[in-house]
């Protein structure tokens, strides 16, 4: 029985070769989609999994207080770790996390790393796996752990067991630790990211902090035990600490304290005003675009093939006909088709694994956090989802052609009275979801093009290009880079900074009267608003005459500071820092876009320190000079300051390359999205209409008798179809502009409007795909010889 099944199975895929090409290339595409989006969703979902004690560890945050709103922080007060681990027994283990960039010396090489000062806990908790060497080595204050990769970049081997390295120490002598293990470097997949551990002890050392110091934080606060109560529990038994913190930092004062389960840890890390753990899962929108696009391909390709199955069903009517006259049941019809749809699915399965070979490596490339695999063996959760996908599909896609077929009668079927078309409700229906679909498709990539397009030409509010940053550890250092660079002739201006647009700011208390509010602060130095060409609107910039003056007790503000306070005329107006001191505005610049695109414009203030206290470099150049002025920082910093490696970034890839390269990451997904329900929806309408037409045939050559013309015969048969993606199209352009926004706005503060543009030109573009898919196929029937059209059979 089951050899004859296989028969028939073979035979019938045989019969119709266009049709299983068809349906296998397009449920295949739409399978190997799903299969990016599963593992795409399972990499998010897996985060910080690899630990064995993943259920035990949560992280400790702190809420800071900001004009009566509660903003959450990564980062907690430093002392606090010690306390908690004193002070509650049922806490089995704690350790504090702070992650420092570092640069080490290897003969006349040196490198940037990230190095991470810990507690004796840290170890216990965490699970990263000892390569070499012993993991509680590093207590020692004169030891340090490293990962295999630097291990291999210093001493050329991975087990660099009792090697020394050589820590550069900015104004101080280099240090010399000895190599106490090696251990696996934490993968994407890890919220803590580093390649050197160190004792929490070398922290004090290192950076000349008291121990009791509650005016500092660290990045990070986790704790391990396994009372799940303790979420609820201890931030009550920790408010105390708050109002000791609040006491010493009246900018930053603590309000109250929370407990986040490890396994929510990467997911809440976007939400913090600050943190600096490492890394963080991926953004909601990375993970849920994937998803839709997957699922809108799979419907399109299960429409299309439920459409073309029923459509089709008019070469198997005798089949159907002699199997029910000899004692065929229905139960064994809709079994052999169901079985030839499940044979057809598995097929499209093994294409879509194919194709997504192929596709992984192109969608890791898109994104730098990102790095998934396709395999199967180690794998259970995608043997799971391969098979359920499967079934899932085979049923969606060909369970009701199945019943649909089986219920034929075989009276009519042999009588020649029943003829199947595409002239059913659900055929139109099915129709109408695939173009309502790839319209919305096509919307998608569209509004998302035209908001890459907005983005990348909207006027920030200060001059984004041919800005190139230079970071140096002291000021004596950006002094000696300065003056090493500045005779270059390709540099317009100059200027020495510490604050600096989207890059390094801070928020603090400012007042006047009875009115008081949080602002960013920029400290920079003179003719660094000159260089960033800020619109000036009212008063002036810090001048060179005004210079003393103005480090004393000038600041110029945005627009949204002065809105803030209610000032309609700004210039003279007085504030009070958290320092004490008093300052005038002096001048007012027109709002720009602080965080790009991404934040919202805040109040900012400017204030003047003294080039002694700054110490970023900052050059404008024309933007086809850019290039050449990086190239040229880069080797001056070579020859200026030979321990560290060059830390030089253009303003324009380095502070806003980011949402660029999310828009075009976007885009591409969208746009392959859009070609692809595009072609499905097309073959699947040619298909229709080819099918409609041979059921017409005799009509059309009766037609042509009686006199009437192609243009007439065209327009009967075109309009149902028309009419069809017409409604589907209108359906589908205002889901896709109300949806597009959504995504937008999830991603991005600011971003295009879809308009009726965004909808209109999609609109037009699925139209021109209908009446080219099928204009030829009706045409061709239309100018048929009627002759040959009533001879037809």
């Amino acid at each position: 029985m089951f050899q004859n099944f296989l028969k028939v199975t073979v035979r019938s895929l045989l019969k119709s070769k266009v049709f299983v090409f068809i349906n296998i290339v397009g449920l295949g595409l739409a399978l190997a989609c799903c299969i990016i989006a599963f593992l795409n969703y399972e990499f998010a979902q897996t985060f910080d999994r690899q630990h064995e004690n993943f259920s035990e560890l949560y992280e400790v945050s702190v809420r800071i207080d900001q004009n009566g709103a509660e903003v959450p922080h990564g980062y907690v007060p430093m002392p606090l770790g010690p306390a908690i681990k004193v002070e509650n027994p049922s806490i089995e283990r704690v350790s504090r996390f702070e992650r420092a960039g570092v640069t080490i010396k290897k003969g006349d090489n040196v490198f940037n790393r990230s190095m991470a000062f810990v507690d004796d806990d840290f170890l216990k908790m965490f699970s990263f796996p000892m390569l070499h060497g012993n993991a509680d080595s590093y207590s020692e204050l004169s030891t340090v752990l490293i990962s295999e990769k630097v291990a291999v970049s210093l001493f050329g081997r991975e087990n660099a067991v009792g090697e020394t390295i050589e820590l550069v120490v900015s104004e101080r002598p280099n240090l010399f630790l000895t190599v106490g293990g090696v251990f696996e470097e934490p993968g994407l997949q890890s919220s803590l990211r580093f390649q050197l551990i160190a004792d929490f002890e070398n922290f004090y050392r290192n950076f000349n902090v008291e121990k009791g110091d509650w005016t500092r934080f660290v990045d990070g606060l986790f704790i391990q035990t396994d009372d799940e109560s303790i979420a609820e529990n201890l931030p009550s038994a920790l408010q105390k600490y708050a109002a000791i913190q609040a006491e010493v930092r009246k900018d930053l004062p603590a309000s109250s304290f929370w407990i986040t389960p490890m396994k929510d840890v990467a997911f809440v890390q976007r939400d913090y005003n600050a943190t600096n753990l490492g890394n963080e899962t991926l953004h909601p929108a990375h993970i849920l675009a994937p998803n839709v696009m997957a699922l809108l391909i799979l419907l399109l390709a299960c429409f299309n093939f439920t459409n073309t199955a029923i459509a089709m069903s008019n070469k198997r009517l005798k089949e159907i006909g002699v199997r029910k006259t000899v004692g065929g049941s229905r139960a064994q019809l809709v079994f052999q088709f169901l079985g030839e749809n499940l044979v057809l699915c598995l097929l499209a399965l093994v294409m879509g694994l194919l194709f997504s070979l192929w596709l992984v490596d192109k969608y890791n490339g898109m994104w730098a956090n990102l790095d998934i695999q396709v395999t199967l063996l180690n794998n259970p959760g995608m043997l799971i989802f391969l098979v359920a996908t499967l079934i899932g599909t085979a049923l969606l896609a060909g369970g009701y052609p199945a019943i649909f077929v089986s219920r034929y009668k075989p009276v009519a079927i042999l009588r020649g009275t029943l003829r199947v078309g595409s002239s059913s409700v659900l055929s139109k229906v099915l129709l109408g979801f695939q173009m309502l679909i790839s319209v919305m498709a096509l919307v998608f990539g569209f509004t998302f093009l035209q908001n890459s397009s907005f983005q990348e030409n909207m006027d920030m509010g200060y001059e984004k290009q041919g800005i190139v940053m230079a970071p140096l550890s002291t000021p004596q250092e950006a002094e000696r880079f300065k003056l090493a660079v500045q005779a270059n002739p390709l540099i317009e201006s100059m200027a020495v900074t510490n604050g600096h647009v989207a890059w390094s700011s801070y928020q603090r208390e400012v007042k006047t009267g009875d009115n008081q509010a949080n602002v960013m602060v920029l400290d920079v130095g003179p003719n660094y608003m000159e260089t960033l060409e800020f619109k000036l609107l009212e008063g002036r910039l810090f001048t060179p005459q005004n210079q003393e003056s103005d480090k004393l007790g000038s600041i110029v503000i945005n627009e949204k500071f002065a809105a803030r306070f209610g000032w309609d005329n700004p210039i003279g107006q007085r504030i009070t820092f958290t320092d004490n001191n008093q300052y005038a505005v002096v001048g007012m610049v027109k709002d720009f876009y602080q965080f790009g695109v991404w934040g919202t414009i805040d109040p900012v203030m400017f204030r003047l320190r003294d080039e002694s206290d700054l110490s970023m470099v900052i050059a404008k150049t024309t933007p086809e000079q850019e290039a050449a002025v990086k190239d040229y920082f880069e080797k001056v910093w070579g020859e200026v300051i030979s321990n560290r490696p060059s830390d030089v970034w253009t303003h324009e890839v380095s502070v806003l390359g980011e949402a660029r390269d999310i828009n075009k990451n976007i885009v591409q997904m969208f746009l392959f999205l859009a070609v692809i329900a595009v072609v499905l929806s097309a073959i699947g309408l040619f298909t229709l209409v080819s099918i409609n037409i041979q059921s017409r045939t005799k009509e059309i050559g009766i037609r042509k008798v009686l006199g009437a013309s192609i243009a007439r015969i065209t327009t009967l048969i075109n309009k149902p179809f028309l009419i069809i993606v017409g409604i589907a199209s209108l359906l589908g352009g205002g889901i896709g502009i109300y949806v597009s926004s959504m995504l937008m706005s999830s991603i991005w503060t600011y971003h295009v409007t879809p308009g009726i543009i965004s909808a209109l030109v999609p609109i037009v573009v699925i139209l021109l795909v209908a009446l080219l898919s099928i204009s030829g196929k009706v045409i061709n029937a239309a100018r048929r010889n009627p002759v040959e059209s009533l001879r037809y059979e």
